[in-house]
């Protein structure tokens, strides 16, 4: 129910009359917000990380009580911040029984500290899911030990596996209705499970997949207890089971904020996020709440209710989802959770709505006192239409127009060819950057050479790449997991492309340093080092490209005279040095016997004649050559139905006659295979698991090629694949050898171009603004210096890290490219856990350019999620979705490609369904050159 215009009256408090038009008694204190404020109960946080305290020795422990580990003089400024009066406190974690759960108010008067306990007993807390299975082995060693007696021995505990999770609470129920006790679960369990299990106290009990969740229902419905399911992240195919079964459910939100992103594996039955779970068990009418995945403070459960409306519920449930429902879940909604006659005065004033994510909290009130109040802030929001080009502006209406991979016209009407397909959407923007990811590594943590490729890494038809693109992340800036002196190579390129020459948008796209060292003393001499020789390898091409500019060729005539005699003088020269050799060696008169050089290489020759004569003649008709090593890459092409012709590569290395390494091809499987086997003589075997099934190899090498048989099940594909590499070096693509140059013609006089260096090449690019450097660096004082020392070498470095780069922002502002923060969006202030700042947004304010990265592989998916985080404590969305897109291409010198959406760049377009910045928006559909990604 919404009242318009309504008024709240509290005595005691305690609500004592809601509606519209309440009289307000004489002398009462009349506090208004104004005709915008929007009022809700007090949130309720299903979940929290506060006041979970050591897990029992035992496996089941339901004496344990997390009341007693609440502190009510500990400060929750964070969460009350957020409008979150009451929050759920675990008893442990990591237990099949692990105690018994509360519930309690984040703030009350001094001294009524027992009012603060809506619920000492909520729950039996516990889990089945992987959680509990690592429980250690029971020991308790006799006191005194003895010779005779001994000190015992650990004594394993359930669960080790679902079925020991059921297992375990057969005889768990068994001890409270009365069975003997063999000292299983230790003599208090039986007992204070009968006394919870007659008050009918909720057991509360995490399952995650389907098997769990199942096998939980169906113990729960023969037993008839009252169950409530944690976590439940794949209850919604599940939901109508769940309702008949009468449980109900936690739902915990699917991304945790403020760190790297998350790896969820490269399997195809791998657990990636799901959205749509709190919106499936609504329509089947289970009674749910949200919360923040655990261990997320409970300051976060506005940001999970928003993430939880992605999969299509609304706000009207997930706001439910977050005051009453969790409350009647937990037992204490007859004094929270609704703002109703006779309930606590437990409520929150919002400027918008409060799953709006650009709403804040004006104030939160407990028991009738206000015990949060934000600064006076006024905002205007107008939601339509809207094309977001990526540069702060929004074009709403909108119209973009991709042709042959392009972007040929933005605006609010452009022009429609013939038989052009037409497509609509709520909002569009350019397909987002992850501006320092790990997608390719495949878990590598090695660092190569400066030189090395990182291109032969990627290859188009990626399984997780595409998932990742789907996501509307179009662009990846590859980079190792650590740094080198002479810097790390990073590249830029689309996880989703079709062609590997258009999936590089640079290789490399910039080199990755540290500044600081060990010894602090000596922190960024390595770095001044490398800039110095940057900056002699610049001066060198720079008095070239002088001297090149002011050198006049030639003509064709005198071009061919000056060559004549630089030919015929250097044809004298010979001559003469011939004779005077000749002359010496015939003054020094050596003795017959002695040979001379000719005559040592002559009989060399007639040797080398002579083995290789030998070798022919011992060798026998028909024998085969003896077998070469197959380590290195070998390629080909082959035709696989239903998919047609595909690349197949092997990366082999051989030791000792066993053979390991990888198989790659698209019609086969999924990414990498990893794969092993052996040999004999000329043949060998391989095999490995791929993601469609068992690949099985037999083959033969023969004139060094590799001829045989692939088998996937009823497949079967025959191959001839030729060694393009002999060397494992790393799991990446070998190229095909470039033809050696023609010579050229040199012309007397002409200036000569200096060596390349490929090492200091990236460098020199960035002095020129074509290239950009990533340097780590985190204290204020060293981040001046190394802002210094590139300020000399004329380049702007992207400083990563820079924890302490708010203490120096004039220092930096126009002299560095941008900086990338790590995931942590916000501080606190360690003393009253308030919020303290927003770092991206104080960077991002002070005119410095900031961007999102993941730091991980697939887990580059989060990125929109880490950006409307951002968004929800208080960064503008126009600076954020920046940050995802124009401001980070921009930083790393690729914006002539990406990051915008303008005539000329690469069309990688996201369209969305609502306003990026909703964390409720989702990703409808996305483009990559053009090509819809499927």
């Amino acid at each position: 129910q919404i009242i318009e215009g309504g008024t709240i009256l509290i005595e005691d408090g305690r609500i004592i009359a809601v509606g519209k038009d309440i009289a307000v008694p004489p002398g009462a204190r009349v506090v208004d917000y104004g005709a915008d404020a929007v009022i809700v109960p007090g949130l309720v946080s299903a979940d929290s990380p506060y006041g979970v305290s050591r897990a029992s020795d035992r496996t089941a422990d339901p004496s344990l009580m997390a009341i007693d580990n609440f502190d009510p003089y500990t400060t929750f400024a964070s969460a009350l911040g957020e409008g979150v009066t009451s929050a759920y406190l675990a008893p442990a974690r990591g237990r099949l029984i692990a105690g018994q759960g509360a519930v309690v108010k984040l703030a009350g008067k001094a001294g009524e500290e027992d009012r603060r306990v809506l619920s000492a007993s909520a729950t039996i807390h516990g889990a089945v899911s992987a959680e509990a299975r690592n429980t250690p082995g029971y020991w308790r060693p006799p006191v005194p030990a003895t010779v005779d007696v001994g000190l015992g021995m650990e004594k394993p505990q359930l669960p080790r596996s679902l079925m020991g999770a059921i297992v375990a609470l057969r005889e768990l129920l068994a001890l409270a209705q009365g069975a003997p006790d063999k000292d299983e679960y230790g003599p208090e369990a039986g007992p204070v499970l009968r006394q919870l299990m007659s008050a009918r106290t909720p057991w509360r009990l995490a399952a995650t997949d389907r098997a769990e969740i199942t096998a939980l229902v169906n113990f729960f419905r023969e037993n008839g207890l009252p169950l409530v399911i944690d976590g439940a992240d794949e209850a919604g195919p599940l939901a109508s089971e769940i309702a008949r079964a009468g449980a109900s459910v936690i739902v915990d939100a699917p991304f945790i904020p403020n760190t790297v992103g998350h790896n969820f594996g490269k399997q195809r039955d791998a657990q990636w996020p799901v959205f749509d779970t709190a919106v499936a068990l609504e329509r089947a009418k289970v009674k749910f709440a949200i919360a923040p995945a655990n261990p997320v403070s409970a300051a976060d459960l506005r940001f999970a209710a928003q993430i939880a409306s992605r999969g299509g519920l609304s706000r009207e449930a997930a706001l439910r989802a977050i005051t009453l429902a969790p409350a009647e879940i937990l037992g204490v909604a007859d004094r929270v959770g609704s703002l109703k006659v006779g309930k606590d005065a437990d409520l929150v004033v919002f400027n918008g709505h409060p799953l709006d994510s650009t709403s804040s909290v004006l104030a939160t009130w407990i028991d009738g006192d206000v015990v949060f109040k934000a600064y006076e802030r006024s905002a205007v929001v107008l939601e339509i239409d809207e094309l977001h080009v990526g540069d702060g502006s929004i074009i709403a209406p909108g119209e973009i127009l991709m042709q042959d991979g392009r972007i040929v016209e933005v605006g609010r009407k452009v022009g429609h060819p013939q038989g052009c397909t037409i497509m609509r959407g709520a909002a569009a923007m350019p397909g987002m950057i992850d501006a320092l990811g790990h997608l390719g590594l495949e878990g590598s943590t090695k660092v190569p050479a400066t030189r090395f490729e990182l291109k032969r890494l990627v290859e188009p038809g990626d399984f997780a790449d595409r998932r990742v693109a789907q996501a509307g992340v179009t662009t990846v800036v590859l980079s190792p997991r650590g740094t080198s002196r002479s810097g790390a190579p990073m590249m830029a390129y689309k996880p989703a492309g079709t062609d590997l020459s258009k999936m590089v948008i640079a290789d490399p796209v910039a080199l990755r340093f540290q500044w600081p060292d060990r010894n602090r003393l000596e922190s960024g001499q390595a770095m001044r080092e490398v800039l110095a020789k940057a900056i002699d390898y610049e001066k060198k091409w720079s008095e070239y490209e002088k001297k090149r500019a002011s050198w006049t060729p030639p003509k064709s005539g005198d071009d061919e005279s000056a060559n004549a005699e630089s030919k015929s003088a250097e044809g004298d020269e010979k001559k003469e040095g011939e004779a005077g050799k000749h002359a010496t060696d015939a003054d020094k008169k050596p003795d017959a016997d002695k040979k001379t050089d000719g005559d040592k290489k002559e009989g060399a020759d007639e040797k080398k004649k002579d083995d290789d004569g030998d070798k022919k003649k011992s060798k026998k008709k028909g024998e085969k050559e003896p077998a070469k090593p197959v380590t290195g890459a070998w390629e080909t092409k082959i035709t696989v139905p239903p998919f047609g012709e595909s690349r197949l590569r092997f990366y082999l290395l051989e030791t000792a006659g066993e053979i390991k390494g990888t198989l790659r091809c698209a019609a086969l499987t999924d990414g990498l295979v990893d794969v092993t086997g052996a040999r004999d003589e000329h043949k060998v075997t391989l095999s490995g698991d791929g993601s469609r099934g068992r690949i099985e190899v037999s083959a033969e090498e023969v004139e060094n090629k590799l001829k045989g048989e692939i088998t996937m099940g009823p497949t079967k594909v025959s191959f001839e694949a030729e060694q393009t590499a002999t060397e494992y070096e790393i799991a990446g693509r070998s190229e095909q050898r470039k033809p050696k140059p023609e010579k050229k013609k040199e012309i007397k006089g002409e200036p000569k171009a200096p060596a390349i260096d490929p090492d200091l090449e990236p460098l020199r690019r960035a002095m020129h603004g074509e290239g950009a450097v990533v340097v780590s660096v985190d204290r204020a004082d060293e981040i001046v210096a190394c802002v210094d020392a590139f300020e000399e070498a004329r380049i702007q470095p992207v400083l990563y890290g820079a924890e302490e780069a708010w203490k120096v922002l004039d220092k930096l502002r126009g002299r560095v490219a941008g900086v990338l923060l790590s995931q942590r969006v916000t501080t606190t202030d360690p003393k009253t856990g308030a919020k303290e700042r927003n770092r991206y947004a104080e960077l991002a304010s002070a005119g410095i350019q900031v961007a999102f990265h993941s730091a991980a592989e697939e887990g580059a998916v989060e990125i929109p999620l880490m950006a409307a985080y951002a968004v929800s404590q208080g960064m503008s969305p126009e600076g954020a979705l920046r940050a995802l897109t124009g401001g980070a291409a921009d930083m790393l010198s690729i914006d002539d490609r990406v990051g915008l959406l303008a005539p000329g760049l690469d069309a990688d377009v996201v369209l969305l369904d609502g306003s990026p910045f909703n964390a409720s928006t989702s990703v409808t559909r996305v483009w990559v050159n053009g090509e819809e990604v499927r």
